[in-house]
């Protein structure tokens, strides 16, 4: 498992981009099962509410100090936008997240590591204005980019809701009117993110 962090980070709060993947090009996720598990994996750790009913997992939980604001995942990995008061809870998170799915990964295939190595990568973004572009981009990561269960697309149009997702700090630039986030989306061509730049999805 490796970690990386890119760029300086100047302040420990901001808007930050966050990749989590499977290196040279190998699959993160082999099918929709384990999609899904990792996202149940970012909501027990996003939720203020503690699982009562498991008492085997104790998760830390980071919903004090990460708001998610988008997601998206796709075969390659996950794309996490988020805003947090502390940029090393961003680490902490991400390491939590692997751990979890490497054991995941470890009991459905009955090895004993995983097959492909692992890339965590995060960087800060300029504010919230820059991470609107991103929550763009990470929308269009999806050919069905207004229906893919794994986008965080129907908290922006459609009024899903969920205690671990939090994407008021960006809603707010355009009213919480849908029909302004799909003309923004639409408006004009994807300028490459700098982390979309080297990274392939």
């Amino acid at each position: 498992m490796q970690s990386f962090l890119h760029g300086a980070l100047l302040h420990d709060s901001g808007y930050f981009h966050v990749w989590i993947s499977a290196v040279e090009g190998a699959a993160f996720f082999g099918c929709s099962e384990d999609k899904a598990y990792f996202m149940t994996l970012i909501q027990d750790n996003l939720s203020p509410r503690k699982k009562l009913d498991d008492h085997s997992v104790r998760l830390k939980g980071y919903s004090s100090e990460i708001d998610l604001l988008a997601y998206s995942l796709t075969t390659n990995g996950a794309h996490l936008l988020v805003h947090t008061t502390r940029k090393t809870a961003i680490e902490d998170f991400g390491q939590a997240l692997l751990f979890a799915y490497q054991t995941y990964l470890q009991e459905q295939l009955s090895v004993d590591q995983l097959p492909f190595d692992t890339i965590f990568i995060f960087d800060k973004l300029a504010g919230r204005h820059e991470a609107l572009n991103v929550s763009r981009e990470i929308h269009l990561l999806h050919d069905d980019w207004r229906g893919d269960r794994y986008s965080s697309i129907g908290f922006y149009l459609d009024d899903r809701r969920g205690d671990w997702m939090r994407p008021y700090r960006l809603t707010s630039l355009f009213e919480a009117k849908p029909k302004l986030y799909v003309r923004f989306i639409k408006s004009q061509p994807i300028e490459r993110d700098r982390v979309f730049e080297y990274i392939e999805t």
